[in-house]
């Protein structure tokens, strides 16, 4: 064949933007002595073309170890305690997720909307230009995310109690995020992303779990979990301590999350609202507040600025942006969970339970339904009926009415943040297995019939129509815009086993 003979001369390609190569490398050796003392130790290699060619690869080390304190001599009388192990760990592992190919590279780009002018002059053609579509930076790096843990496990009377205790800190180093641009850059361009911020977690993670019998026919297993979690933001940059972010679906006039250092991650940030003005006199006697009425919201005189513009930390008689403060975190102090299995004779029945505490929830949704100038003419909510009125003050919702300005639904403020905790039974079910001799007689290996439901009660103070909120972990987490909540489902079936 030569070619003379391919009838389509044109040789098309395509290169997909997020496609990206990537090359491996990692060794493990793993030391045990006597059935006591262990050790393992890991190292790895990676690279990843969407880094530039300095930067590519990075290299990650672990190690590990263990001591089988049980085995020693001096724990043999201990009869109560069948095992126990104590160990420790220490890691790193690289994060280049966010990062695309394109991110190494200055690109530019041509359309007519963005890039075209009548260059000539005619009034009746344009000539299509370029833009700059893409900022590249050749710096980024893997991002690094450094874990060390120490803990036990423990197995006690005879396998009937199995506790696991860990104490960890994750610290991640060189955080990957794309800064906002600069104006002189224009507005068609997309930010690189850059290694800029550090963050930290650390816990205590706790299992217990249970297992015995009631009688010779009745017996049960208890699994409990649990993890206690502080988060906060150890650096972002060397020229800033913060930066705001405001979800696409946003309403407010300003944004409502602040990540900060020596906070938590996607902190909620606004005006704490200290009441509703009850009258006249109240208005008159407050600090000066735009747009302050009867039933309006009454902000915190907190701080203010000198006049230098920078904050003194004492009051200055007057509400503003120096005011605004942190008014709560999305970020649970504690989740946990049970689940909890039966069976008695042939029937058997188990359920999962688990808790969210001490977190909190934007109720953005509020905005779309408690305002009455939000949407003129639009469904509202049923809390409106609860709204501050004369005969009414004891209310926390401010007065029903159609004026929008500083003091009724403009600002973000601590009166759309709420208690988000929550415990939720997220799966029941109950089963029988028929019994031998009836297996035998249908001529089954095995048959099950269950029945099961999920989602099946919440337990909640939040107002809101779904407390299990989610959202980008670093944008709208923890931000209620009306999300669908999880639907319930019931289930029956029939598991046969020929």
């Amino acid at each position: 064949m030569t070619l003379n003979t391919v009838s389509n001369r044109n040789v098309s390609s395509f290169l997909d933007p997020n496609l990206k190569n990537y090359f491996s490398m990692f060794g493990r050796v793993h030391y045990s002595l006597m059935d006591k003392y262990y050790a393992t130790a890991v190292v790895r290699r990676d690279g990843v073309s969407s880094f530039g060619p300095d930067t590519r690869y990075g290299v990650f080390p672990g190690f590990s170890a263990a001591w089988r304190v049980s085995g020693e001599e001096f724990m043999s009388d201990v009869r109560w305690l069948n095992d126990l192990k104590i160990r420790g760990g220490w890691g790193q592992m690289g994060n280049e997720l966010p990062v695309t190919q394109g991110n190494q590279y200055s690109l530019f780009a041509s359309t007519l909307g963005g890039s075209a002018y009548d260059i000539n002059g005619s009034g009746s053609s344009v000539a299509n230009g370029f833009y700059q579509s893409q900022v590249g930076f050749l710096g980024t790096k893997w991002e690094v995310s450094t874990t060390s843990n120490v803990g036990f496990e423990a197995l006690l009377w005879n396998g009937k109690l199995d506790v696991i205790v860990d104490l960890w800190q994750k610290k991640t180093s060189d955080l990957l995020f794309n800064p906002a641009l600069p104006n002189v850059v224009g507005s068609f361009a997309t930010a690189p992303f850059k290694n800029l911020a550090e963050m930290e977690n650390k816990g205590i993670d706790l299992q217990l779990i249970n297992k015995g019998k009631f009688s010779s026919n009745v017996g049960y297993e208890l699994t409990l979990t649990g993890s206690f979690l502080k988060n906060e933001i150890v650096k972002i940059d060397e020229s800033i301590n913060y930066f705001d972010v405001s979800p696409a679906s946003n309403r407010l006039a300003g944004t409502m999350v602040r990540n900060q250092v020596g906070q938590s991650i996607s902190a909620f940030f606004g005006y704490q609202v200290a009441g509703i003005f009850q009258s006249a006199s109240e208005v008159a006697s407050a600090p000066t507040q735009e747009g302050a009425g009867v039933g309006r919201f009454r902000y915190a005189d907190l701080d203010g600025y000198d006049e230098n513009g920078r904050l003194t930390g004492v009051p200055d008689g007057k509400i503003d942006a120096a005011d605004r403060t942190f008014i709560g975190s999305p970020v649970p102090k504690f989740t946990g969970g049970l689940n909890f299995k039966v069976t008695v004779g042939q029937f058997d029945a188990e359920t999962y339970v688990y808790t969210f505490v001490g977190n909190k929830i934007f109720h953005l949704a509020k905005w779309f339904t408690d305002f009455y100038p939000s949407f003129k003419g639009a469904a509202i909510g049923a809390r409106v009926t609860e709204s501050w009125s004369t005969s009414n003050t004891g209310s926390e919702n401010p007065i029903f009415e159609d004026v929008s300005n500083f003091s009724t639904n403009t600002q973000p403020n601590s009166w759309y943040v709420e208690d988000g905790s929550y415990l939720r039974i997220q799966n029941l079910s109950i089963g029988y297995n028929l019994s031998p001799d009836m297996l035998k007689r249908l001529k089954l290996t095995r048959a099950r019939i269950f029945a099961s439901t999920n989602n099946l009660l919440t337990i909640t103070k939040y107002k809101g129509l779904d407390p299990s909120v989610g959202g980008a972990a670093d944008t709208n987490f923890g931000i209620d815009v009306g999300n669908y909540p999880i639907t319930r489902s019931v289930m029956v079936g029939v598991g046969v086993t020929f």
